[in-house]
């Protein structure tokens, strides 16, 4: 269902407050809103002037945002895979690198013995099945191979 406007301003007003309601929710990327607003039914010219109004007030930023991605998931999710899911999301890669540059003071390998302390896992008493099982797990959070090998 398409509303009717009297004029582009009513139109560019609707497109802030729908852009505003939007992120009152969550944070988003820049691509995430504007995908958003799309489907919502707004051309493109507008779309772009309720992107840079938000912009403007800095309730948009893919930095703060990939910031906040990583800083919650380091601990759990490899930079791979975290490059990957940002990248999902829109941020471009430079972007991605300075925030992952920023958050991210952890070896990977202690990321992986952390996380095979935390699933109890003891390299001197694992059988061949539970040393796959502990492989598959750090390969899906996008551990290196080596890596994981090597600690395992």
């Amino acid at each position: 269902m398409k509303k009717e406007y009297e004029s582009i301003e009513d139109m560019i007003k609707d497109a802030r407050k729908r852009a505003l309601s939007i992120l009152e929710r969550r944070d988003r990327t820049t691509r995430e809103l504007i995908d958003k607003l799309t489907e919502d039914g707004y051309p493109s010219s507008v779309v772009d002037n309720a992107i840079e109004y938000v912009k403007s007030y800095h309730y948009l930023d893919d930095m703060r945002y990939a910031e906040n991605y990583i800083r919650y998931h380091k601990s759990q999710k490899s930079k791979t895979a975290v490059k990957l899911y940002l990248k999902d999301k829109g941020v471009d890669a430079e972007t991605i690198d300075s925030a992952i540059e920023k958050e991210y003071d952890n070896d990977e390998k202690e990321m992986i013995k952390d996380l095979l302390k935390k699933r109890h896992y003891d390299p001197d008493t694992a059988d061949y099945k539970e040393k796959n099982r502990m492989l598959a797990y750090c390969m899906r959070r996008g551990f290196p191979f080596d890596d994981i090998k090597s600690l395992l």
